[in-house]
């Protein structure tokens, strides 16, 4: 059972009594483990860093199913008819609505097929990009990975590669925290994979807080879709607008939303002088 649910963002709540960190340090990064960034929303693929690309089915720009460096990540909109291709893109641009300046090292894991669709993908290649991760975690100062990915499982446990949550407790030891989607299936016993691994920060999604006569301070209502279990740690906001890969604004809803604004706020607060370990003892 992980820790009891905080259901306020919290990292809002501690942002003004940060201390800036100087100017001559560099600032930390956001890992994002995704579908890819689109090639033509230029806003967006300014605020990259590095790129990594791990294919299981289908292949990186490369033509292989392995890519490293600026374009690893990119899809062409041209070559897209499956709007879910866009999840990267939209994530990226929730991630720079809570901090403009950040930067961020996109993994795309999922392939693109013949056709135009998103191609399947097994946790396999989360794992390889964890470890990618692990080794390049001081060349990009990694502050947090975000994993708005995951999939339900028929088990009554949570079924833990060792291989996969290895690479989360190696990244956890650097003050590096992985955090991952709990789903949206709107369960209330459990949540998806990865983020039902212990070491694994999981998030579910609140929806815009509102106030009611009689109750002092805001509402911030469970959103109905999202997954919750003894394994979630947060709920923070799922409701934003994003920007999908043909650079077209729309509202998106979840916990993929949630989770990178989480994970963004968290590297925000880094890059203010809070550590992963200060903010998780609130």
């Amino acid at each position: 059972m992980k820790k009891l649910v905080i259901t306020v963002f919290a990292v809002c709540i501690v942002l003004s009594l940060a201390t800036p960190v100087a100017a001559t340090q560099s600032p930390k990064s956001l890992v994002i483990i995704d579908t890819g960034i689109s090639s033509q929303v230029s806003s967006l693929k300014a605020s990259l860093i590095d790129e990594a690309c791990f294919i299981e089915f289908g292949k990186c720009p490369n033509g292989l199913n392995n890519m490293f460096g600026l374009g690893a990540a990119t899809i062409d909109p041209a070559m897209v008819k499956d709007r879910t291709l866009s999840h990267g893109t939209q994530m990226t641009s929730v991630a720079l609505q809570i901090d403009p300046a950040l930067k961020v090292v996109m993994i795309r894991v999922v392939g693109v097929s013949a056709k135009g669709f998103a191609n399947t993908y097994r946790t396999g290649v989360i794992t390889k990009a964890l470890e990618w991760v692990n080794q390049n975690s001081s060349r990009l100062n990694v502050g947090a990975v975000s994993i708005s990915l995951g999939r339900a499982f028929s088990q009554s446990q949570c079924p833990i590669e060792s291989d996969l949550q290895q690479q989360v407790i190696d990244l956890a030891s650097k003050d590096i925290p992985v955090i991952a989607a709990a789903g949206n299936g709107s369960s209330r016993v459990k949540i998806d994979y990865p983020a039902c691994i212990p070491q694994v920060i999981a998030i579910g999604a609140t929806d815009s807080r509102y106030s009611s006569r009689g109750t002092t301070g805001w509402i911030y209502p469970v959103m109905a879709i999202s997954n919750s279990s003894a394994d979630l740690d947060y709920f923070t906001l799922g409701r934003f607008e994003t920007t999908n890969i043909f650079g077209e604004k729309s509202v998106q809803l979840g916990t993929s939303v949630s989770t990178v604004a989480f994970a963004s706020q968290l590297v925000k607060l880094q890059n203010n002088g809070i550590s992963p370990k200060d903010l998780m003892t609130l």
